[in-house]
């Protein structure tokens, strides 16, 4: 039998730190299968590897946050928004060593400074607009919106590179935890 009443122990923070660390282990153990098992690999197995590993960036960036700001709130659509949360962190913990490159973010390219003010801020709201219809932290969640259509794009998975990704992710957990704990 495996009790929660042994993660109530410990602060909310650690609490949000062991279950990012759970989801992102799922995520990597899914992603292994279907880079092994190529005929059940599917898109729909590669959606969910995607969700955990967003969720999982999502609470480890708030269990990071607490642990500097214990009274901080996440509400609202804010507290899923990985760039909202990734600013934040990096706000709290500018140095070098808890820098890492968080997957998931939208990142506009530094060619698009280059552009007319008005071109900019035209491709501003469009992105901005596209994120709206199309959000990403449910469009790995469900093959549809709210509205009962199926999403607007063309979307893949490659469980091979994602693995990559994945297991850099495992690593940059742990140096960050190490920080952390001594800190």
């Amino acid at each position: 039998m495996l009790n929660f009443s042994d993660l109530q122990q410990q602060p909310v923070q650690g609490q949000l730190l062991a279950f990012a660390g759970a989801y992102l282990d799922s995520a990597e153990v899914l992603c292994d299968s279907l880079c092994s098992d190529v005929q059940h690999a599917n898109y729909a197995h590669g959606a969910v590897v995607m969700s955990l590993a967003f969720h999982s960036l999502e609470l480890f960036l708030k269990g990071c946050i607490l642990k500097a700001c214990p009274g901080e709130q996440f509400g609202g659509k804010s507290g899923h928004d990985l760039d909202a949360l990734s600013k934040r962190y990096f706000k709290l913990y500018p140095k070098k060593e808890f820098q890492f490159e968080v997957p998931f973010r939208c990142e506009i390219p530094e060619i698009v400074g280059g552009m007319a003010a008005d071109e900019l801020a035209e491709l501003l709201a469009y992105i901005e607009e596209r994120n709206k219809k199309v959000p990403e932290d449910q469009r790995h969640r469900y093959p549809a919106g709210v509205d009962g259509k199926t999403w607007d794009g063309a979307f893949g998975f490659e469980p091979n590179l994602f693995l990559v990704t994945l297991r850099e992710l495992q690593h940059v957990y742990a140096r960050i935890r190490a920080l952390l704990d001594a800190g």
